[in-house]
């Protein structure tokens, strides 16, 4: 596992590193175009000086094409503004995933562990998406919660983790349940599966990490007839005590 997290840490280093060169070349060439579009700016403020009288609008060629040209600077300027900004809350991301996989405690060794990371599904895309694999599950059971849908949320649970679950939420209305689980993803923007890790051909432990609350959880995904459903945090499941089994007769 220690090797796992020691390619995680690299792949997300890697990523910062991609990234901050991104952002480098985009404040360059953000700089260039500032400098571009006030030379413009100022080229359009002479002409508009100069002309007779200084109310009358553009009539030359020539003015018209300084003009279009620089509002085509402009729009390349704002894109390009835009862009930037959206590769930095990238970098912010990524570097706030790196630290939450360096402070995640070990799993305990599997029969096979992978690094299966995927992009962050952003919120708008959030739907149900059935229980025919562990991501699929992992989507439908917090699109449930974010949608305050109590029934579907316990369905995607194990029965194990639906009853404790249901303890949990005794002495609460419905519409109290539902409030709850609105507000306690109100915060995320996205989520990133990280890592994979299978224990068993029923049994793997998801790394996912939350955009906009800004930490990572492992969850442990079981599979049950043909559908795989959530079966809860997997720290916490691997500090329950094991019943011993039955003494021989």
């Amino acid at each position: 596992m220690k090797a796992l997290i020691a390619v995680l840490v690299v792949a997300l280093a890697a990523g910062i590193v991609v990234q901050s060169m991104r952002v480098s070349k985009l404040k360059a060439q953000n700089e260039a175009l500032r400098q571009q579009v006030a030379e413009l700016k100022a080229q359009a403020d002479h002409l508009s000086n100069q002309a007779s009288p200084p109310a009358a609008p553009v009539t030359t060629d020539e003015d018209r094409s300084e003009l279009l040209r620089l509002r085509n600077q402009a729009a390349q300027l704002k894109q390009v503004t835009n862009e930037l900004q959206r590769l930095r809350t990238q970098v912010q991301q990524l570097q706030a995933a790196n630290q939450q996989v360096r402070a995640a405690p070990a799993a305990a060794p599997g029969p096979d562990t992978n690094a299966a990371a995927t992009g962050p599904v952003p919120r708008e895309s959030w739907a149900f998406a059935g229980y025919a694999t562990p991501e699929a599950t992992l989507q439908s059971a917090i699109f449930a919660m974010s949608q305050g849908d109590y029934q579907t949320f316990l369905a995607s649970m194990s029965p194990e983790e639906a009853a404790r679950m249901q303890k949990s939420f005794e002495g609460k209305t419905p519409e109290q349940i539902a409030e709850e689980g609105r507000r306690e993803t109100a915060k995320a923007s996205s989520f990133q599966i990280l890592a994979k890790q299978e224990l068993a051909p029923d049994r793997v432990v998801l790394n996912v990490f939350v955009a906009g609350e800004d930490r990572a959880q492992r969850i442990m995904m079981q599979k049950i007839g043909e559908e795989w459903k959530w079966a809860g945090n997997a720290g916490r499941r691997q500090q329950q005590p094991q019943q011993a089994p039955p003494a021989p007769q």
